[in-house]
């Protein structure tokens, strides 16, 4: 159980669990999925909050049904000019990037980007990335097709 650290019990991963599985149940559905009382779920889903073990609950959308059915993957180095955060944040300002990731290798980070087409890869490329002032190199990857898998702890 979570107390003045982060470690979590059983009945802590159980939650987690099932609200990985369907962020949309109320305590009481959990508790009632889990067979422990309603109170005892809320108390954990608060303490689980506070340490950030439980960070939100989101919705899964279809980007393409949201008019963004480009998605795109770009690795790209940096120059040491310019501070990585400053790069990062950047980066987040632009409406096409969806994540940021630090990653090791020849690559400094790796940007997924979500796009209403081609043309707005080449402008996000051309008119932003390219010209900023710690761009080094970049490949840009389209992904075909995504498969995911619930995490490991989500598993029923």
């Amino acid at each position: 159980m979570i107390e003045g650290d982060t470690r979590i019990d059983e009945t802590d991963r159980a939650i987690v669990g099932a609200l990985t599985r369907d962020a949309r149940l109320s305590a009481r559905a959990v508790a009632r999925e889990l067979d422990v009382a309603p109170t005892t779920v809320g108390d954990r889903m608060e303490r689980m909050e506070q340490a950030q073990v439980l960070r939100g609950y989101h919705a899964d959308t279809d980007p393409a049904a949201m008019g963004y059915p480009l998605q795109c993957l770009m690795a790209l180095q940096t120059t040491q000019a310019t501070p990585l955060e400053e790069t990062i944040d950047r980066l987040l300002e632009l409406p096409a990037v969806a994540e940021v990731f630090v990653v090791t290798g020849q690559w400094d980070l790796l940007v997924r980007l979500q796009l209403a087409d081609q043309s707005e890869l080449e402008s996000v490329l051309l008119d932003e990335v390219w010209s900023m002032p710690s761009f080094r190199h970049s490949e840009t990857m389209m992904v075909l097709r995504e498969r995911r898998r619930l995490p490991r702890w989500a598993k029923a």
